[in-house]
């Protein structure tokens, strides 16, 4: 009997406590699985937007990927900080991604017909956090000043969702909304009231760590919502029964689009640890939220400009692929901004701030000009290169200088 209690507790270990966090570990195959269903869901958005493109779609749609920018950030920070390679965190993915998924069948229409389906599927995946974030407080006392704040917290929301579905639209959609907030702004709340006290402050210090795979974890949610850039060029492309020399500069210049996304973020933000105090850290993740949305409303809007590459582009598609560009770049800069100054490249960053800004604000002008679609993209393509170029220019001066 005690060999097989031994085995058990081997396989359904504990939830890691903050203290025993590594520093520098490998993003396991584990966590790449759970990244792939968000992939589904987000993809469900980003369709749903490119078949109706109006403020009160794109609205829509902001609010359904907070929700589940949300959801992936809380199952992926649950893992970093307490998750083990057992049985227990394993099956527990498993449950997440279940909730997820079926999200996901219910996103197209989530604020429509489909309203109680998400919003069970949601309380689904929260009620598996209140569980999850309530336990760490049971396993690791030290802990439980933040962890019990979080699943009260998570508790809440989750009854909300739930109690949602008897009430009827807009109303539904208010409690929705109360609850998101609650969630959003919990964090905040727990940092600025934790202050006062020495041990929640300590273990907020502890919790607020951007270690490496963190780092690699947002990296990698970039490239699955970018991914949603490339399949709009192809799904525009397909749409055309007869590929014309139009079609061709179009899609190539949404796929230059995507490379200057990529660009921008893996050259000027990934791969660095943002600065080791509370605030900065939130400020680098929470920047991600507005670079991944309009990234993925890039890929709704890319749609539609391939989809009419031989007629004159319409004002809404215009005007979200301009703002979302921009929300990509504000929010690149607030990233940069986040980040500890490297020794002799003081000057480089600053320049790389006021360049990305300044682009963004650039772009965003475009959306009141008159041009035609190739032009168009081609600016924006050029704006979104030009940080690119300053940085070279710069290393090749340094480089000169060193030589």
């Amino acid at each position: 009997m005690s060999i097989l209690l031994r085995s058990f507790r081997r396989w359904w270990q504990r939830p890691r406590a903050v203290s025993e966090r590594a520093e520098h570990r490998q993003v396991t195959f584990l966590e790449l699985f759970y990244d792939l269903v968000y992939v589904v869901l987000i993809a469900e958005l980003t369709h749903a937007l490119a078949h109706h493109i109006d403020p009160r779609h794109i609205g829509e749609f902001l609010f359904l990927f907070i929700i589940t920018w949300w959801a992936w950030i809380n199952g992926t920070a649950y893992h970093d900080l307490h998750g083990n390679n057992d049985m227990r965190t394993r099956i527990f993915t498993f449950l997440q991604m279940f909730t997820v998924a079926a999200m996901a069948v219910f996103a197209d229409d989530a604020l429509g017909e489909s309203a109680t389906g998400f919003a069970l599927a949601y309380a689904g995946f929260q009620l598996i956090l209140t569980y999850l974030w309530w336990r760490t407080g049971v396993h690791d006392p030290v802990h439980r000043p933040l962890s019990r704040p979080f699943a009260l917290a998570f508790l809440i929301t989750t009854l909300l969702f739930v109690a949602s579905v008897f009430v009827d639209p807009p109303h539904r959609f208010y409690i929705w909304f109360g609850a998101t907030l609650i969630s959003i702004l919990l964090p905040l709340m727990i940092f600025r009231i934790g202050r006062k006290t020495p041990a929640v402050q300590e273990q907020i210090a502890m919790s607020t760590i951007a270690t490496a795979s963190m780092v690699e974890r947002f990296g990698l949610f970039t490239i699955i919502v970018l991914g949603e850039v490339i399949i709009g060029v192809v799904q525009g492309v397909a749409g055309h029964s007869d590929l014309s020399w139009q079609v061709v500069r179009i899609s190539a210049l949404g796929m230059m689009i995507a490379f200057g996304i990529w660009w921008l973020y893996f050259d000027f933000v990934s791969h660095r640890i943002p600065r080791q105090e509370a605030l900065w850290v939130y400020l680098w993740s929470y920047a991600h939220l507005p670079v991944t949305a309009g990234i993925a409303m890039v890929g709704a809007a890319i749609v539609n400009v391939v989809d009419h590459a031989t007629e004159p582009l319409p004002v809404d598609v215009r005007w979200l692929l301009v703002c979302a560009i921009g929300m990509v770049l504000v929010g690149i800069t607030l990233m940069i901004r986040s980040l500890p100054p490297r020794a002799g490249l003081e000057q480089l960053r600053w320049m790389s701030q006021v360049v990305i800004f300044l682009a963004a604000i650039v772009v965003f002008a475009l959306g009141f000009t008159a041009l035609g679609t190739i032009p168009l993209l081609a600016a924006i393509a050029l704006l979104m290169l030009l940080p690119i170029a300053v940085a070279l220019i710069f290393w090749i001066k340094r480089t000169e200088t060193a030589t």
